[in-house]
Formats: structure tokens, C-alpha cells, sequence
């Protein structure tokens, strides 16, 4: 089990509040390895740019219904999804049945998009960690990757949320994020803010680093780890907006 690993740190907030909700979403379930995964879908237009969000580990997709219509607004699609084992999704919540569940939650952006339309992949929290991870191997290939609160590794997730470190060590040595992103041969936009008390910004910044010319680091001030989410300002999610409307091309080799 992964969410008695870490600290319930994202649910700290509470239960799911009375956020803001889209003006058109489509709730409905997809198939991830036997398994069935609760899903919403937010498009932003018939031409619009895509993003699959990987959620943190203390919520679920009711958490992303104000982000989500943020996101609608400025014409943006966007789907979320629950891992397995999360709210109405079926299975296990297991680090190999997350990283399956990324891989058919981008085929079935994929089916209801098409293989042209730039698709990026936002991971947060212990999402980043799902799509750091997961997002090279995606066919066709993401458009680039958000990494957003994340953290170099999940052992060192563990550990900045005060598990002892011999603990840690017992723990499944999965997400090394920072080492995919020695690899790494896309754009990835990391944003981070300077009031997580969880996860410090200079998690972010080695992962911008790790990534080399591919990197770049947002810095957001004041926000605490779950803010960004449960109240969506242009500060935070401007810069996803921005990036998937320049649609950026790859640097020249």
C-alpha cells in the first residue's frame, strides 16, 4: 500500500469542499489492466490543447473540478483520473498499477483526441512522480511535461514527509524522477512554490536541472502544497496555459 507511506500530507485540507465546477464535464470509467478507472473530461474546444493531470497522493479527481474549470476557461481540455484503488476506481493501490493506469489514461486522451493534437502530461505531488516517470514511454509522444510540487525521488518524498529513513528504505524504490530527467527529450516545465512546507522548492529546481536544456523552473510565491488545486490562480496555472499554447517545438539537435 503507497498512501500509508507518506504522510496524508495532501489531504490535510479536509474533505472534498464546494469547489467550482465545470461548465461541461463528462464523468465516466476506462479500462487500465483488468481494472476500471473513474475519469473526468473538461474540453476546452474542439481544437484545443490537452492535459492528462496524474493527481497527488491524498486526493482524487473531485479535488481538480476548480482547476479543471480554470483550466475550461481559457480554453484548455483537460482529464483527470483516479489511480486504481482511488475513489470509485477499481484494484489495488500499487506504484505498478499507477504506472499502468497513466499509460491507459494517454490512450484514451489519445482515442478522444487523436494522435496530432498536442497532448501534455501534468503530474502533481506524488502524480509527478507517475508521469516523470512514465511520460518518455508514451506512444505518440507527449507535446512536454508539468511537474508541479514534485520531488526527486519517492524515497526522498518519504522522507521530507518525516517517515524515518529506515522506513524509507523498506519502501519500494519506485519514481526517481530526478533520473528521468537526465533522460528526458522533451520540454518540461517544473513549477513549484516557495510556501510548500512539505516538499522545498530546491526539489524542484534539481529536477529543472536534471533536465537540462529541456528544463526550466517556475518559482510561485506563498502557496502551500495543496493550494494550487483547490484554488487556482493565474500565478500557478498561467504558466501551464502559456507553455501549451506556444506549443513549443523541440530545441534543434
Amino acid at each position: 500500500m503507497l498512501r500509508p507511506v507518506i504522510v496524508l500530507h495532501d489531504a490535510a485540507v479536509g474533505a472534498v469542499r464546494k469547489l467550482r465546477q465545470p461548465r461541461a464535464a463528462e464523468h465516466f470509467f476506462f479500462a487500465s489492466g483488468g481494472r476500471r478507472l473513474a475519469a473526468v473530461w473538461v474540453p476546452g474546444g474542439d481544437s484545443a490543447p490537452v492535459v492528462l493531470i496524474c493527481h497527488g497522493i491524498g486526493e482524487g479527481v473531485g479535488h481538480w473540478s476548480a482547476t479543471q474549470a480554470w483550466l475550461e476557461e481559457r480554453g484548455v481540455s483537460s482529464m483527470i483520473f483516479n489511480y486504481s484503488g482511488y475513489g470509485r476506481s477499481t484494484g489495488r493501490i500499487r506504484a505498478e498499477h499507477c504506472d499502468q493506469d497513466l499509460v491507459a489514461a494517454y490512450a484514451e486522451v489519445r482515442r478522444r483526441v487523436g494522435a496530432e493534437r498536442p497532448v501534455w502530461v501534468l503530474g502533481f505531488s506524488m502524480g509527478s512522480g507517475v508521469a516523470g516517470s512514465g511520460v518518455a514511454a508514451l506512444r505518440p509522444a507527449a507535446a512536454g511535461l508539468f511537474l508541479c510540487e514534485a520531488f526527486p525521488s519517492f524515497r526522498e518524498a518519504a522522507r521530507a514527509a518525516w517517515v524515518p529513513k529506515w522506513v524509507t528504505r523498506l519502501g519500494p524504490d519506485v519514481w526517481r524522477t530526478e533520473d528521468a530527467m537526465r533522460g528526458i527529450a522533451m520540454p518540461v516545465c517544473v513549477i513549484h512554490s516557495d510556501g510548500d512546507r512539505l516538499f522545498p522548492v530546491e526539489m524542484g529546481r534539481r529536477l529543472a536541472e536534471a533536465a537540462g536544456r529541456w528544463g526550466e523552473l517556475v518559482v510561485v510565491r506563498g502557496l502551500g502544497h495543496s493550494e494550487p488545486y483547490l484554488r487556482p490562480t493565474e500565478e500557478y496555472w498561467g504558466a501551464v496555459v502559456r507553455r501549451v499554447r506556444e506549443a513549443r517545438r523541440a530545441p534543434a539537435e
